[in-house]
């Protein structure tokens, strides 16, 4: 009787420990099947095209990729290149799509993914590539500064960076320095999203005394104009007595600009920085059109990472805080007149995107 008790107490004994076991093993596969699914989610950066190193836009994106993997290093990927044409930035977009269901483990998961064209002369290959892609929070494109294609069903998100209105308090500091023959200086003839600058400024300086207006013109009728700062830098012994202010909307090759009134401060041609603060580079540059386009990638990147919806488009102007015409310390004087001019500066960057 006893043994059977012995034998009954083991019997139970056992089956208890072979549940527990199964028990454990059941609770382990769903933590880890719990943990593998939160796989990091994944993001690929196209700058423009060899725009690293520019000293200006692609370098404040840079910063807000940085300013974005100091919050979330341990959870995120974030990797950025750097083509070297429209071929092969489209070639990376084609590979992206075509492995946007690859999972990244033996086990199947596939993270959230998000490709981000760091460059407006993107847009046009982007609508073309993803016209029939199916996109959600989780497979997401977002395209830099373009204009609203107005199409309710388009896939990939997009905003847009007015710079009209900063471009307006531009052309009224020139105006108020008691310049008489600016020029704007493009650096893609071509490129739409800088005609608003374009504009801006033109409006914003209106007519010297002698009735003189802005000119215009540009560096390249393509993307190449964005990097030919030793071409600008020739170009400007053309300008020097021609010109006494130049508002070069013109990436990189602004640098020429900044070298050569730095060589030749005696010139008399003033100048603005472009993108960020660029004053410390010359003392004829006045001002500079800071556009926080590193605080617009980081709250773009922020509000995916918080699987947040992107909307279709933004549009984002002087009033938003990502953009300011910023006057340089060395010229006091010219703080009050943009200041005074702010909220018109506004008004008028409101009418010129209702046309």
């Amino acid at each position: 009787m006893k043994i059977s008790n012995i034998l009954a107490n083991l019997s139970a004994a056992v089956m208890l420990l072979m549940m527990g076991y199964c028990l454990t093993a059941c609770n382990d596969d769903d933590t880890s099947s719990s943990q593998a699914s939160e796989v990091k989610p994944e993001v690929m950066v196209l700058f423009s095209f060899d725009g690293l190193g520019d000293g200006s836009y692609n370098d404040q994106i840079l910063r807000g990729i940085k300013l974005m993997e100091n919050d979330h290093n341990q959870d995120m990927t974030i990797r950025f290149v750097n083509p070297s044409s429209m071929e092969e930035a489209e070639a990376y977009c084609n590979s992206w799509w075509e492995n946007i269901d690859t999972p990244v483990d033996e086990k199947g998961h596939i993270p959230r993914r998000l490709l981000v064209l760091a460059s407006s002369d993107y847009v046009d290959m982007a609508r073309r590539v993803f016209a029939h892609a199916e996109m959600n929070i989780n497979r997401c494109v977002l395209a830099f500064e373009a204009e609203d294609s107005g199409d309710e069903t388009e896939q990939i998100r997009t905003f847009g960076i007015s710079m009209y209105g900063a471009s307006w308090l531009a052309g009224r500091t020139a105006r108020e320095l008691g310049c008489k023959h600016p020029l704007v200086l493009l650096g893609n003839s071509q490129n739409t999203t800088t005609y608003d600058a374009r504009d801006g400024f033109v409006e914003g300086f209106g007519k010297a005394e002698d009735g003189s207006e802005a000119v215009v013109d540009a560096i390249a009728d393509d993307w190449t104009g964005y990097g030919m700062p030793t071409e600008l830098y020739q170009k400007m012994y053309e300008y020097d007595g021609k010109y006494d202010f130049i508002y070069a909307v013109a990436g990189g090759s602004n640098m020429g600009a900044y070298r050569y009134l730095r060589e030749n401060p005696e010139c008399g041609i003033y100048t603005a920085g472009m993108d960020m603060d660029q004053s410390p580079y010359s003392t004829l540059i006045v001002g500079s059109m800071v556009k926080r386009i590193d605080l617009v990638l980081y709250d773009h990147l922020n509000n995916w990472y918080n699987k947040k919806d992107l909307l279709r488009y933004q549009h984002y102007g002087l009033e938003s805080g990502y953009i300011n015409w910023q006057i340089a310390d060395r010229y006091p004087q010219l703080k009050p007149g943009v200041e005074s001019n702010w909220q018109t500066a506004i008004k008028k960057e409101k009418e010129y995107g209702e046309k």
